[in-house]
């Protein structure tokens, strides 16, 4: 019977990262809140915003050279699951500790199945669609994240009871179920591939990190897509924060991040129309310049007219980032060594997820929290100088082909 038929592969990774992707916007937020409420500050957040990095930087590339070896649809079955587990202690979390051991699962959980479902696309993918299908692939990513704010914004509006502190517990509870949903979806399709490469076998092609970062034009994809994600990780951590500062509700700040979230699935939609029209070199140019400038403005009003215009402005422009920087890195990875290079890529985002909010953390001590916001746009703006340069040559600079 028709409806009894597996789905493929491909729309099967897309829509478990929908939920999954839902689930971890939203409760990164409630995080966030769920510590000022038992008791932190600014610092305490970057804290535990870093702590979910730990775990996956450790772990990258191990996971990358699984799946390099065939082990991809387990990576992302367990980075489900795990989802679920971590969802469910941050729910149940009393202390500032054990919300930081929840936020680290989170990122090991985040890491397993970002590295399987790139690294899937990369290797069970021809070559002429791999763009199309990075586009699809993060804009599922954004529209999970935009379904994943309000949900956790109005949960938590309606079951708050005090204008002092947000109800979080309800809101984590409701995310945990919709992570046990996307679980399923790991066992439902037929791989792409179902060859399964020793470690023996596998050691011969093997590059070391230091080789894949030697690749010529690795670092400075490693470095565009490390300032995007930590801006955005930056953004859903300390606006909270910002907002409290300037006297905005829990619904405002969400409906904010929810706006930066709708601009990303319009500008990833468009992507295909954008790649034939626009050069990818000029794409993964204005991904960061064009989204540096309104991150750097931010801080300066608490009109929110001006606030939606820049979350527009950053969500767009990121949105077209991270695609691209996903093919930018297979373009010039060794064939063999497509999944690592994909998890060095997110090693480096997961350091920058550590090392940034923790200088963000002690910055908003020092000069406020407007401070975070005026570096991470430096950061965006030296990135887009450093992309200028190092992409001159790359396939598709002059044109981008489009299968």
């Amino acid at each position: 019977m028709p409806f009894l038929r597996r789905p493929s592969w491909f729309l099967a990774v897309v829509l478990a990262s929908v939920l999954s992707h839902a689930v971890l916007s939203g409760v990164r937020t409630l995080i966030s809140y769920r510590a000022l409420d038992l008791g932190g500050d600014g610092f305490s957040v970057g804290l535990i915003t870093a702590a979910f990095a730990v775990l996956p930087l450790m772990v990258a590339l191990r996971i990358g050279r699984a799946v390099d070896r065939g082990l991809g649809v387990l990576a992302l079955r367990l980075g489900l699951g795990l989802t679920v587990v971590a969802v469910l202690i941050a729910a149940t979390s009393g202390n500032l500790l054990v919300l930081g051991l929840a936020s680290a699962l989170l990122g090991l959980a985040q890491m397993l199945h970002t590295v399987a479902c790139q690294s899937v696309i990369a290797l069970w993918s021809p070559p002429g669609r791999m763009d199309g299908r990075f586009g699809q692939l993060t804009l599922g990513v954004s529209v999970g994240q935009m379904l994943g704010f309000p949900i956790a914004g109005g949960v938590a509006t309606l079951t708050s009871t005090s204008t002092d502190s947000v109800a979080t517990g309800p809101a984590l509870l409701v995310l945990g179920a919709l992570a046990l949903l996307a679980v399923p979806l790991a066992f439902v399709f037929t791989p792409g591939d179902t060859r399964v490469v020793s470690r023996t076998d596998a050691a011969d092609g093997q590059q070391s990190t230091l080789g894949i970062l030697g690749t010529p034009g690795m670092k400075p994809a490693i470095y565009s897509s490390l300032t995007v994600l930590t801006g955005m990780d930056l953004l859903m951590a300390y606006l909270p924060v910002l907002g409290e500062h300037l006297g905005l509700s829990v619904g405002t700040v969400t409906a904010l991040l929810t706006a930066r979230t709708v601009a990303s699935v319009a500008s990833r939609a468009c992507l295909p129309l954008l790649l034939r029209r626009i050069p990818r070199r000029w794409l993964l140019v204005s991904a960061t310049l064009a989204s540096g400038i309104p991150m750097a403005l931010l801080p300066l009003t608490s009109a929110v007219v001006p606030l939606a215009v820049a979350m527009v402005l950053m969500g767009f422009f990121w949105g077209i980032g991270q695609p691209l920087t996903m093919s930018w890195v297979t373009l010039v990875a060794d064939s063999r060594n497509r999944a690592a290079a994909l998890s060095v890529r997110l090693a480096g985002n997961r350091a920058g997820q550590v090392a940034v909010p923790l200088v963000a953390g002690a910055l908003s001590g020092l000069v406020g929290v407007g401070g975070i916001f005026h570096a991470s746009g430096l950061l965006l703006l030296s990135s887009a100088a450093i992309t200028f340069s190092a992409t001159r040559g790359l396939p598709g600079s002059g044109a981008a082909p489009q299968g």
